[in-house]
């Protein structure tokens, strides 16, 4: 009975850890997409405004 309870613990461990590192993943990503759309606006409101900021 106790080695039934410590492999059920043992695998919602584990599946805690999958998912907490796919939601780390997905922030990860979502972080990187943000700071990406960014640079491309930056860079063509440079090319608008000859890189001028008012």
């Amino acid at each position: 009975m106790f080695r039934l309870c410590k492999k059920k613990c043992q695998m919602m461990l584990m599946y805690a850890a999958l998912i907490a590192a796919v939601a780390f993943g997905l922030i990860m990503i979502a972080s990187y997409l943000q700071m990406h759309i960014a640079g491309v606006y930056q860079q063509a409101g440079d090319a608008v405004g000859e890189g001028e900021q008012k």
